[in-house]
């Protein structure tokens, strides 16, 4: 039996680099211009498709109440000239720079104008009363509650989902759902269909300032 070449052995290893390398570009989550997406760094999150509004922002469950911070879910901007508030991405493995296709991490607005004592980190609160599911802030980076995984949907877009545990059999889609009495559009945990969006740097690169842009300059809370 002849013995492989050094030459054969060269050609194997490139090829089996290669095909790794193919596998962790496809693996990565990627922004509205092509690049990866990187952990602790702030994106707007918006719909994949335009016209349909705004970004995500926090605002109150309770209409009738004074307590702007009570029952703090996340909701789409229903303008589509808002962005929303930027967030972080938090890989539930702490060593990785890049955000990955269905890994577990948490996220977090990252805003420094925040009145409410909750944190900002986003949750699932469970309504008995309401029998929701709503996507909140209030969490606590790692823990089940917390967890999210970003998965592929169509072409260049992306879904939410809700992964308590670090698998992805778990999953459960992040829906938008439309208050009918007030017409706020609430992320909630849906069986039916997922908020389909993708990722926008929060900062423009053409001057090598991390600034968020001109459109996130508005005071919280939200109404």
């Amino acid at each position: 039996m002849k013995k492989p070449t050094l030459s054969f052995i060269i050609l194997t290893v490139t090829v089996l680099t290669a095909a790794s390398a193919a596998d962790d570009v496809s693996s990565q989550v990627l922004d509205i211009a092509g690049h990866p997406v990187q952990s602790n760094v702030q994106y707007y999150i918006i719909p994949a498709k335009t016209g349909t509004g705004g970004g995500l922002i926090p605002s109150s469950r309770n209409s009738k109440t004074d307590d702007l911070c009570l029952n703090l879910d996340i909701v789409q901007s229903s303008s589509p000239f808002v962005p929303g508030l930027p967030v972080t991405f938090s890989p539930l493995n702490t060593k990785t720079k890049l955000v990955q296709l269905s890994t577990s991490l948490s996220l977090e607005f990252d805003y420094t104008v925040w009145l409410c004592p909750e944190s900002k980190v986003w949750r699932i609160d469970h309504s008995v009363q309401l029998r929701k599911s709503f996507v909140s802030i209030g969490g606590e980076k790692g823990k089940g509650n917390s967890l999210f995984q970003i998965h592929k949907d169509h072409g260049d877009a992306y879904k939410l989902m809700y992964c308590p545990i670090n698998s992805t059999s778990s999953c459960i889609n992040v829906g938008l759902e439309i208050d009918d009495g007030l017409g706020v559009r609430r992320l909630v945990l849906s069986s039916d269909g997922s908020f389909v969006v993708k990722f926008q740097k929060a900062y423009d690169d053409s001057n090598n300032k991390s600034h968020p842009k001109s459109n996130s300059w508005m005071l919280f809370p939200f109404s």
